[in-house]
Order: C-alpha cells, then structure tokens, then sequence
C-alpha cells in the first residue's frame, strides 16, 4: 500500500495538466499513488494522461461532479495514510512530498495537516509573488479570523487520512471555497505545522474553474459565519469583515437590500471599518458600478 495518495483534479486543461502531472512523478519521495480525477473532460485530457506510462498512476474518468464531490471521490478512491490533492493548474516543487511527510515523522499525535511556502505565477509561469508560512500549532481561531492565506491553495497540504474520518469529508453542498471551510474544520480538532521554504507553484489565470464563482463563494462564507458565530463575537473586527464580505457579494450578485443588511449590521459591529461605509453609499448604484468599485477595493485592500 502506498503512504501517500496524490490526487489530481482534473477539467479540459490538458496543457496545464501536463505540467502538474509532470512535478509529481520525480518527487524525491516516491512511496505514493498518483490518482487523476477527470471530471469528463472533452479535450484531450486523456490522450495526456495515458502518455505517462507510470504504474503509480491511476486514471478515473468520471460523472460531471462539483469540486467538493470530485475532492470525496478522490479520498474514497485513496489507500495512502496521507492525502495531498493537486489542482490541474498547479504544480509541487522537487521535495515537497518529502519534506512534508518528514515533519509528520515527528510523531506529534495531534498533528492532522503540514504545509509550506508558495509562489504565485501567472498563465505563462512567470513568479510575482512568494508566501512564507507563519501559523502553526493550534490554530483555529487565527485561521477562522483570516490572520494569514495559510495555504494559498489545496495544492499546498500534506494531510493525514485520519483526519477526515474524524471531521468529515468535503462539505458537498459547497461549490467553491470548499477547502477553506474543511480546514477551518480541521484545526478546530487537530494542529498545523509547516515547511517555511515553497513547496508548490500556484498559477493565477481566467480560464474556467471548477469553483470561484461569487454566488457559490456566498453560501460557503455564510456557512461558516453562521456556523462560528460564537467565536467571531470575540472579535468585533474579525466579525465586522465577514459580514461586509457576504453583504458585498449578496450586491454583487444583484441583491443590493440584502447586501445593505449585511453591511449595516457590519458598520455597527465595528464602526471603525470605514470601508464598509462606502461599500453601503456604493449599493445603492447600479450593480454594474458597485462591481467596478469592488474591484478597485479589491486591488487597495487585497480582501474578497
């Protein structure tokens, strides 16, 4: 049985793929599976996967599924003690496997997920930006309080199978930003750890995704706020932040009076938000105007 199932999430982007698959096979840990998931995929995704002849590789053409199903699949598919997805678009760097797994041979029985550094790179794989690890241990409440972009994809983790066995598997009502609300999960049972060097490059491009759509970005930010409710009331600010983030994306998606509720209850959580005040002015525009401003907020502020 191999220690380590490696799962790739796959949709008609065979160019990338090739790539990704490319930075797992010569990883300097090999005692793993590599599983690729193709969520159906009309191009020539395939014809790609079946060029790698590698017995660790193990293809599964399946049902068009969402992100989260795709994800469960994959972990039933699975036989390693430890799980690392990666996404079509990304790729590990060399030691990543081994780096990771070293940090789990320390035999911390509370550990449940170990990541790394990251690069970002655009479509043509050119670096602008370069993230280092800071949180480790327990950290629930800094992660639900967005302290850090911890792993900057599901690219990134290393994590014990366990650890689904004990909080559940990908929430598979969620479209997008899945990983987000398992990890929040997941910390609030188990600690982190991390690898302060990059472990895998994450490519930012317009193509097609999987996940990422505003609506589907709402409901998992809802869920989660209203599933922590209770801890955020310790953090006035942190509270403030999530409810301006759903208010401006109820906006977005063309519900300006549920939005202002939102945003309103934001401003009274924390008065000091003053962002929020032009979000709620900025609502009751067009929703064309609102989405130009948001964009304009969001290249200032780096926030959703």
């Amino acid at each position: 049985m191999p220690k380590i199932s490696a799962i790739i999430i796959t949709f008609n982007r065979a160019d990338f793929l090739k790539k990704a698959i490319e930075s797992v096979l010569p990883q300097t840990y090999s005692d793993f599976e590599l599983l690729i998931l193709d969520n159906s995929s009309i191009d020539n995704t395939e014809e790609i996967i079946k060029s790698f002849r590698d017995k660790r590789v193990k293809y599964i053409k399946h049902q068009p599924l969402n992100i989260s199903q795709a994800r469960n699949l994959g972990l039933k598919e699975s036989r390693g003690d430890y799980i690392a997805f990666l996404d079509d678009d990304d790729e590990w760097l060399p030691e990543k496997l081994e780096k990771e797994l070293e940090i789990f041979n320390q035999r911390n029985e509370k550990l449940g997920l170990v990541y790394g550094g990251f690069i970002r790179i655009d479509e043509n794989g050119k670096e602008f930006e370069r993230h280092t690890p800071t949180l480790k241990g327990n950290i629930f409440e800094p992660y639900l309080c967005r302290q850090d972009t911890l792993t900057g994809s599901a690219s990134n983790p290393l994590i014990k199978k366990l650890v689904f066995k004990v909080v559940g598997e990908f929430d598979e009502n969620l479209f997008s930003s899945e990983d987000w609300e398992f990890y929040i999960r997941l910390f609030r049972k188990f600690e982190a750890d991390f690898i302060a060097e990059p472990v895998v490059k994450i490519r930012s491009h317009s193509r097609y995704h999987l996940s990422g759509r505003t609506k589907d970005e709402l409901e998992a930010e809802l869920l989660v706020y209203n599933r922590y409710k209770d801890v955020l009331e310790k953090y006035p600010k942190v509270k403030s932040f999530y409810l301006q983030a759903i208010g401006g994306k109820f906006c977005r998606i063309g519900n300006p009076a549920q939005g202002r509720r939102y945003i309103k209850d934001a401003i009274i959580t924390y008065p000091f938000n003053f962002p929020a005040y032009f979000q709620y002015l900025f609502s009751f525009f067009s929703q064309s105007f609102y989405k130009k401003m948001h964009k304009i907020y969001k290249n200032v502020f780096r926030r959703n």
